[in-house]
């Protein structure tokens, strides 16, 4: 286990409701209810229910409509789960910069949101003269001890996997970067929630694209690396 990002939380509270995807209220420990910005465009409902506990943290920007940010929530077993993909740049960033957990070893160079035709790629990274094109996503779906991605319809993730396979028939590397956000046994994509990303996933995966499940933990204020999840068969995930 290794420790790869430190995110403090500075109050924790009730969940209430979520208006819309972008807000939720919250009543605190001291009694106050808040309104605060929610960092996940996933539906994240078996995390964001009413009375769950949650933990957030105040804005950095004093001047912004919402004072806070949401961080992370329970699971049904008491685990702390981060849903805030504010975070994900970072924590994915320094997983990267350390050759000793990195899926791709130690690189020459990290370039970060790296346009590629209509869309920008998370990184671009060198490594002996060679492209290696890296996608992130973030999951914080497990059911069974079974991560899954995504949890509502994504357009985008689709997109993003085409991208892949059409680098990669142009000769650069590609590759998927899943940060495991909540204890699991390994990864599949959600078939029942979007069946066209599982379809692409699986044949991304066949052409080469590489994707590498690392499992991560959030532990008093620190995200810790646990290594990385074997990806489970498509016929386990239809």
């Amino acid at each position: 286990m290794k420790k790869v990002y430190e995110i403090k939380c500075d109050q924790q509270g009730i969940f209430i409701e979520r208006p819309n995807r972008f807000i939720a209220e919250v009543k605190l420990d001291n009694g106050s209810l808040e309104t605060v910005h929610v960092h996940d465009s996933g539906r994240i409902k078996e995390l964001l229910f009413e009375g769950n506990r949650v933990n957030i943290k105040s804005a950095s920007n004093p001047n912004r409509k919402t004072k806070w940010d949401m961080i992370s929530a329970l699971s049904d077993d008491g685990e702390e789960i981060l849903i805030n993909s504010a975070h994900h740049r970072y924590i994915s960033e320094n997983i990267i910069r350390d050759p000793e957990i990195s899926p791709f070893g130690e690189v020459d160079s990290v370039r970060a949101e790296v346009k590629y035709g209509n869309s920008r790629i998370d990184y671009l990274l060198t490594k002996n003269g060679e492209n290696i094109w890296v996608e992130v996503k973030g999951v914080s779906l497990s059911v069974d001890r079974v991560a899954m991605f995504p949890d509502a319809p994504s357009t985008r993730a689709q997109r993003h996997l085409k991208e892949l396979m059409e680098i990669l028939e142009k000769g650069d590397r590609a590759a998927v970067l899943l940060l495991i956000f909540r204890d699991s046994e390994y990864f599949i994509p959600k078939w029942e929630t979007d069946p066209v990303f599982s379809k692409l996933f699986y044949e991304a995966r066949e052409r080469g694209v590489e994707i590498y499940p690392v499992q991560l933990e959030l532990k008093d204020g620190n995200i810790n690396y646990r290594g990385q999840l074997p990806i489970g068969e498509k016929e386990q995930s239809i």
